[in-house]
């Protein structure tokens, strides 16, 4: 049966079992002779699908998510990966960055920050969403980049319009992560257990204060660059982010 999100051109292995991408008939591994990959019914060359930092960050923050939903959590993944080519979102990877931060975004990609220190999958899933409205916030909906474009020196100013993204951006992904609840069908209990985000996360909207100190470390830190002549454009400049900027990897 194909998947409805998204069509995949390569077969899928699942549990040692193939199933042909041309004609869908399944087959073990194990018995697929010398050609495993190669369908006996209609001749197609299969080939593995490439596994993905994507793949990898959901098996090893789903391991004993339950057998019988596993379908469910295929659909997610899908998703998340058909929204992200649809859009032409560049979401990058980077397993060692310690930014300070889970996710962050440039004039160039989207940074998932370290995702293998996450512990549970809703965190993953909402970082990703969160770190994506913020790519739309600026490239579609066409809002005021904050710290390019306004004076560094008005403070407040820069805070209320880098706030209001910040909460724009926290709902839009818990409404994703609710989304995914109810279009998947999925049962409250699992998605409770599985879906349901760490404490710093659900309580977002009351870190007003502990927000407000970390952009003005950013600001600060933006500000004594430009007196020292060092060029700051965007969030790749700074001395938090630069360094693990060669390091990165695609997401999917």
């Amino acid at each position: 049966m194909r998947q409805s999100l998204i069509q995949i051109l390569s077969e899928e292995i699942s549990n040692n079992k193939i199933t042909c991408d041309n004609c869908g008939w399944s087959w073990k591994l194990s018995e697929g002779g010398k050609d495993p990959y190669t369908c006996h019914k209609c001749g197609n060359t299969n080939q593995p699908k490439r596994k993905s930092n994507l793949d990898s960050v959901f098996e090893m923050l789903s391991e004993d998510f339950p057998s019988e939903h596993k379908d469910k959590l295929d659909n997610i993944k899908r998703f998340v990966e058909n929204y992200i080519i649809k859009n032409n979102y560049n979401v990058k990877f980077s397993k060692y960055c310690n930014t300070g931060f889970s996710g962050v975004r440039t004039d160039k990609e989207i940074i998932i920050c370290n995702p293998t220190s996450m512990i549970k999958l809703g965190d993953f899933l909402y970082t990703i969403f969160h770190e994506i409205r913020h790519e739309s916030q600026i490239s579609k909906i066409k809002m005021d980049n904050p710290l390019r474009d306004y004076d560094l020196e008005d403070f407040e100013k820069i805070y209320e319009q880098y706030w209001e993204m910040e909460l724009d951006a926290d709902q839009f992904a818990k409404n994703m992560i609710a989304k995914f609840v109810k279009s998947f069908n999925i049962p409250i209990d699992i998605a409770q257990k599985y879906l349901t985000l760490s404490f710093y996360i659900k309580n977002y909207p009351s870190m007003s204060q502990f927000i407000r100190t970390n952009l003005t470390t950013i600001i600060d830190t933006i500000k004594d660059l430009k007196k020292r002549g060092i060029e700051v454009k965007d969030a790749r400049d700074i001395p938090m982010v630069k360094p693990h900027l060669d390091s990165l990897e695609d997401l999917i």
